[in-house]
């Protein structure tokens, strides 16, 4: 495990104090609803924060990173309706290059592949405990899911979000359930009718993909990526073909729908994450004043 590995293990963090008196905690959101990323980028940065001083404190070198953008499977789950982006982006290829030069370039990574076998031993057990025990969530659909209850990553999130047990079984649900959604939408009867329209609008214009998806993995192969007119030709083509078949708005309306249903379904957990979040936003700015 590599310290960007560790950095991945981190997630957020703060003391054990609630919203303040006769603060409500934020109406319940749709799974898969836009969320606030200004938010999200300064629960991280705090999060970081605390990380790099727990790490500081047991004698390793921790350096913060900014929050990545979004990729584009997470911008267009389903399928790619912006045609300014594709023109732009195609299907992404060139921002996974520089995000995985990045991520090589990481000084985290750098400074652990450096330490000697048995400080990377301890630099592992610092950030995340010693073994995977004392927090434990059963996740949606199947499956258990264990993590330490010690070491810098849960006591910058215990400093965080208060609740560490709590924050943890609820943001890792409500994450999976993003998941869960997906597959709910394009599972859905209504997306496989505006799925064949769109198969016919892509195959006119000399395309045989069955999905968005398999189109996406065409242009994105590793092995055999398209050059980067025909992968802009081919993202454009499913921009238009998105919009004459209706696949785009039928899958924003499936996902409103569905995302609704999976968080009533959750909703103890969606509450109890949206909560936690909102009570650990003054204790960021704190940190990172």
């Amino acid at each position: 495990m590599t310290t960007a590995a560790i950095a991945l293990s981190a997630a957020v963090m703060a003391g054990p104090e609630g919203p303040p008196p006769g603060e409500r905690p934020p109406p319940l959101r749709p799974v898969g609803a836009p969320r606030n990323t200004e938010h999200d980028g300064l629960l991280h940065d705090a999060e970081q924060q605390l990380l790099r001083d727990c790490m500081s404190r047991r004698g390793f070198t921790y350096r913060p990173f900014h929050l990545a953008a979004e990729p584009e499977s997470t911008l267009f789950p389903y399928i790619i309706d912006d045609a300014d982006w594709a023109r732009e982006h195609g299907y992404g290829s060139q921002l996974r290059r520089r995000q995985a030069a990045l991520a090589k370039s990481d000084p985290n990574r750098t400074y652990f592949a450096a330490l000697p076998a048995h400080r990377k031993a301890a630099a592992l057990v610092a950030a995340n405990g010693p073994s995977p025990d004392g927090l434990t969530v059963r996740l949606p659909g199947g499956g258990t899911l264990r993590r330490s209850d010690r070491g810098c990553v849960a006591e910058a999130q215990h400093r965080l979000y208060g609740d560490l047990g709590a924050w943890f079984r609820s943001s890792t649900r409500v994450n999976t359930l993003e998941q869960i959604l997906r597959s709910r939408v394009v599972a859905d009867v209504a997306y496989a009718q505006g799925l064949a329209v769109w198969r016919r609008c892509m195959g006119r214009a000399g395309h045989t993909f069955a999905t968005p998806a398999a189109a996406r993995a065409s242009a994105l192969s590793p092995a055999h990526p398209l050059p980067e007119d025909r992968e802009v030709h081919l993202a454009l083509t499913e921009v238009r073909c998105a919009g004459e078949s209706g696949l785009s708005g039928t899958a924003r309306r499936l996902e409103f729908h569905h995302g609704r249903l999976l968080a009533e379904e959750y909703r103890a957990d969606v509450e109890t994450r949206d909560r936690l979040r909102a009570a650990a936003l003054p204790r960021a700015r704190r940190i990172l004043d």
